[in-house]
């Protein structure tokens, strides 16, 4: 049996911007193995697999590998993989907002499409409830890690340290002072790689308050060399874990709801816009995480 296999840019509106991700539509049959080979034949940052759950058509299964392994969540990837079901007909048209769920290891999330006049604006997908992990980080180490300076880690006149957020997959947020420091940074992969595995995370996630955009939130760059990825241009979870970094630490003011714009892969040559929506409910709060896709690539996997 073939199967259908679309690559779209993700948190983007232009071809070549964004995230690309990988999507195989219709995975029903493909085993765990298989599923491994296609992605790392695909050598993105992560392929999704899809299994319709039901004959409504508004729930599915949908599995997340890197080349390397899979993760329980991907943003980019569900952004690109409900943007070409809705496109390629898979998700039949609406002329409104539509709410439709996906079963992933994080959990049963909800995925909210806002549609106006039938087309497709954005995908917007729920996070897992957040968790942040109380960790008392040797900044020297991961200044050193990182290749940067102790005092310049941090926000100026603020008061915070890096912590370890989750809203899917556990990132270290690491608070940066300036555009400059966060675009000259030289990680060493290989250390960060270890690193992440000793304190049970995915990644790393750098951000400053100093963006191009000044209608934007933060400007933020991802690295997860853990699970094969050095740098990544677009990162749902980590903006989401991002969005709580920032209203448990003060940095920005909730009352109930505050919508987040992350800009990030600038300095890949893949512009990326990430929207996030926080809302707060007293210490408890719950995002949604963003944004546009683009389909770039339209094949056919072939199994003899």
């Amino acid at each position: 049996m073939d199967y259908i296999v679309y690559q779209a840019d993700a948190f983007t509106n232009k071809r070549f911007g964004g995230n690309p991700a990988a999507v195989v539509p219709n995975a029903k049959g493909l085993e765990e193995i298989t599923m491994q080979q296609i992605a790392k034949e695909m050598n993105l940052s992560e392929t999704a697999f899809v299994f319709p759950m039901d004959e409504r058509g508004d729930q599915y299964e949908v599995r997340f590998f890197t080349p390397q392994k899979e993760v329980a969540l991907c943003g980019h990837a569900t952004v690109a993989t409900f943007h070409v079901l809705y496109e390629k007909g898979y998700i039949k048209r609406q002329s409104r907002p539509t709410i439709l769920k996906q079963r992933t290891k994080a959990g049963l999330l909800k995925v909210y499409l806002d549609v106006s006049q039938g087309k497709l604006q954005k995908v917007m997908m729920e996070q897992a409830l957040p968790e942040i992990i109380n960790h008392e980080f040797n900044q020297v180490e991961l200044c050193n890690i990182l290749g940067i300076k102790v005092a310049d880690m941090g926000i100026n006149e603020i008061k915070v340290k890096p912590q370890i957020i989750s809203t899917g997959l556990r990132d270290i947020i690491v608070p940066i002072k300036s555009l400059e420091v966060l675009k000259k940074m030289k990680i060493d992969m290989e250390k960060l790689s270890q690193y992440s595995k000793k304190v049970g995370v995915v990644g790393l996630h750098a951000f400053t308050l100093e963006t191009m955009d000044k209608r934007n939130t933060a400007h933020c760059r991802n690295f997860a060399p853990a699970v094969g990825i050095n740098e990544e241009s677009a990162t749902g979870t980590a903006n989401g874990a991002l969005a709580v970094f920032l209203a448990a630490n003060e940095i920005i003011s909730i009352k109930e709801e505050k919508n987040l714009i992350f800009e990030q892969g600038y300095f890949m040559d893949r512009p990326s816009t990430i929207h996030c929506t926080i809302k707060r409910d007293q210490d408890n709060y719950s995002v949604n995480v963003g944004g546009q896709a683009v389909i770039v690539l339209e094949g056919v996997l072939k199994f003899p």
